[in-house]
C-alpha cells in the first residue's frame, strides 16, 4: 500500500502489479471529508482495490465523454431518504434505473416512506460531491443496497464521495464492504 489516501496518486491495493491513471491536477482541494472516510473504510477492509484520479465528472454521460476506461460496469449510486429515518444508497448499473417500489420492498417499508434526494442536499447533508456518490456507509444512518444485477459484474467502477476519484473493485467485495443487502431494485 504504497499510495497516500489523499488522492494525489492512482490508490493501489492489490495482489499484482497494476497500472492506475493519475491526473493531480484534476483533483479538487481539500478532498471531501467523506472521501477520507471512503479510503479509510476501504483500506481497513483488506480488500485490494483502486482509486483513479480523472477531471471532475458529474453524470454517467459526462464520465463516458472524459473517462470511458472507468465506465464499463460502472455503478450508478442514487440517495433515498425514508421518511423521518435513515439514508439509503442505492446501487445500480450505470444505464439502470431505481424500481422504488422494488428498492421499498428491498427495505421491508411502504412505498410512501421513500425520498427521493436532491443533488445539492445530498452534497450539503451527507458530503457526497455531485458525481462521486458511492455505495458506502460512511455514517451509521445510512444502509446500502445493490441491484441483485450488479452483484454478477466481477470488477467495477463506483463513485468515492469525490467526483474526481472513481473507486474500482471487485463486486463481491465492495457488497462486504458496505454490508450491502442485495434485491432487484433495478428496472
Amino acid at each position: 500500500m504504497s499510495s497516500p489516501a489523499d488522492g494525489t496518486q492512482g490508490r493501489l491495493a492489490s495482489r499484482s502489479p497494476v497500472t492506475t491513471r493519475s491526473t493531480p491536477a484534476a483533483t479538487k482541494w481539500p478532498l471531501p471529508m467523506v472521501y477520507k472516510r471512503v479510503i479509510q473504510l476501504l483500506e481497513r477492509s483488506g480488500k485490494a482495490f483502486r482509486v483513479h484520479t480523472h477531471p471532475s465528472v458529474t453524470t454517467i454521460e459526462e464520465a463516458r465523454r472524459k473517462v470511458p476506461h472507468l465506465t464499463r460496469n460502472l455503478l450508478k449510486t442514487v440517495v433515498f431518504k425514508i421518511k423521518d429515518a435513515n439514508w439509503i444508497l442505492a446501487a445500480v448499473s450505470g444505464n439502470d434505473r431505481i424500481h422504488y417500489k422494488k428498492l421499498a420492498d428491498a427495505l421491508a417499508i411502504k412505498r410512501t416512506q421513500l425520498r427521493s434526494i436532491a443533488p445539492d442536499q445530498v452534497e450539503s447533508e451527507l458530503g457526497f460531491d455531485v458525481g462521486g456518490v458511492g455505495p458506502f456507509p460512511v455514517r451509521n444512518d445510512i444502509h446500502v443496497v445493490f441491484d441483485s444485477r450488479v452483484a454478477q459484474l466481477g470488477r467495477v467502477f463506483c463513485g468515492s464521495g469525490n467526483n474526481t476519484h472513481t473507486v474500482e473493485i471487485e463486486i463481491a467485495d465492495l457488497i462486504e464492504i458496505a454490508g450491502g443487502r442485495v434485491y432487484p431494485i433495478g428496472k
